[in-house]
């Protein structure tokens, strides 16, 4: 069961229509233990650290929340290439302690919401060995209008190659304390 306070937070933002649709999904096997990658992706501010657009992470909790889960907010300021920068906010949908987040972007100042709804992704850690992980990626969302339907393969093949270089990126990170940054 969802929390009141999670409820009425998810019930303010626009986009939340529907269950968003898989657009993308991508995995790599990292030489750590899950354990070593947990922290990489449930501490947004981490993201700083391997996330190759991530400039900056600012992170809002809710009231009753000592550290990030389901409900935190973050919004993330990214740079793609020198023409395309901005921010992204997020929302934390979803959290299996130790295993995966899902979140939904609710604002940007890319102007995602003039083509997409229910914009998101999860981030996912399957153990494969006592010191193998595997990370899956995936990303969703809907197009929303004649352009977002146009615009979608180019969409999702500019999703596949941010998702394959954070994938890359993290998995540099873990291994040897180098990331691939933008």
């Amino acid at each position: 069961m969802m929390p009141k306070s999670l409820e009425r937070n998810l019930n303010k933002m626009e986009g939340f229509k529907n269950t968003p649709r898989v657009q993308g999904q991508d995995s790599i096997v990292i030489d750590k233990p899950l354990s070593d990658l947990w922290p990489l992706i449930q501490d947004s501010k981490k993201m700083e650290l391997w996330g190759p657009p991530v400039e900056k992470v600012d992170v809002e909790l809710l009231p009753d929340q000592s550290q990030e889960s389901v409900g935190s907010k973050r919004k993330v300021y990214a740079k793609f290439t020198e023409k395309r920068k901005g921010w992204y906010q997020e929302v934390r949908t979803g959290q299996e302690e130790g295993k995966s987040i899902s979140f939904r972007i609710y604002e940007d100042s890319f102007g995602i919401d003039k083509m997409l709804d229910d914009v998101g992704g999860k981030m996912e850690l399957q153990q494969v060995s006592p010191h193998k992980t595997k990370f899956i990626f995936t990303f969703y969302h809907r197009p929303k209008n004649l352009l977002g339907w146009l615009m979608n393969p180019m969409i999702k093949m500019d999703q596949k190659k941010n998702r394959l270089k954070a994938l890359n990126s993290i998995k540099g990170y873990a291994e040897t304390g180098k990331a691939i940054k933008n």
